[in-house]
Parts: C-alpha cells; structure tokens; sequence
C-alpha cells in the first residue's frame, strides 16, 4: 500500500476544489516550516486563494523576509544585531540558572539579594564571632603552656598545691592545709 500517484488537473468540482486548496495550502506552510527549521533559512510563502483571498507564511516574518529581498543590507544588520541579541539572552540565561544553583547549594541568600540594613547586622554578627574566636584562641593557648596562665584559670587552681620533694617520690603538703 504505497502512495498512489495522483493526476494533476483542475477539479471541476468547486467544493472539492476548495478542501483541496486548504488541505494543500497547510502542507505548503508546514513544509516551509521543516524547511526553515532544518536548513535555518528565511522562508516566506505568498498564496492567494481562488476568492482572492491572499495566505502567508514567513518565517521569521514574511514582511521582514520581503523586506530583506528589497533591501538586502538594512536587513543583514538587523539580522546580524537578532543573531547577537539571541546569544546574550543564552548567556544571561546560563548565568542566571548557574547563579540559581549557586544559591540552591549555599542555601543562603546572594549579596545581591541582600538590602543595606541586612548586610550591616550581617557585618556585626561576623565581627562578634571573631571577637569570640580570638578570646576562644587566646583561652586554647593559655591551657596549652603551663608557664603562661591566664587569670581565670589561677582563681580555678586556688586550694592545696602539691609540691614534689626532691627526689620526686612523694608530693608535700603544706602545713597551713592541714591545720
């Protein structure tokens, strides 16, 4: 069951000529969209109905196309400054979602979302953290050297003291602990 081939002539039949006109002239504008979309192509089909009535198609306008065949240089400039246009709105998309996935991984607001006031606490908060890591620091490193002791720890120490003897065998207590 292939295609059967179809005699061209006129159809005398006027209602059968007219489904014929539509059902032809929708495929004529779908095979000039595949062929646009395929080849990447200006495409503008002009028909004009037995009424009179006048079916266009262009891709990507049929009077842009018409014009680019009147006025073939103001065109290419324009198609040229539509092609450049097409590619930054690619970029600014890419650069939008990768920006999107960035805040989805951090998940935390950007800088950019942020207003004045945000950024200001935002500030005073990082600030006060350092200040306490540096005293958390200084507190480490008095803890690690027995020779420096800060103040906090010498009030914690304060009670019997065990002083070894000479040879190291046996602490001393002071008398004044046990009285």
């Amino acid at each position: 069951m292939g295609r059967r081939k179809i005699e061209i002539k006129r159809i005398e039949n006027s209602i059968e000529r007219k489904a014929m006109f539509l059902r032809l002239r929708d495929d004529i504008f779908k095979k000039a969209n595949a062929l646009e979309k395929l080849c990447h192509v200006e495409v503008a089909v002009l028909v004009i109905s037995p009424t009179n009535v006048p079916y266009t198609y262009g891709n990507p306008c049929f009077n842009d196309v018409v014009e680019h065949i009147q006025n073939p240089s103001a065109s290419s400039k324009i198609v040229s400054l539509m092609k450049e246009l097409e590619c930054i709105k690619e970029l600014e998309e890419v650069w939008t979602k990768r920006q999107q996935r960035n805040r989805e991984k951090s998940n935390m607001k950007g800088i950019v979302d942020l207003k004045l006031e945000e950024i200001v606490a935002f500030k005073r908060k990082l600030e006060a953290f350092q200040v306490g890591l540096k005293r958390k620091i200084v507190e480490m490193e008095d803890l690690s050297s027995p020779s420096m002791v800060s103040k906090k720890t010498k009030k914690r120490r304060q009670g019997p003291s065990f002083i070894p003897d000479r040879a190291g065998l046996r602490p001393i207590i002071p008398q004044n602990y046990l009285e």
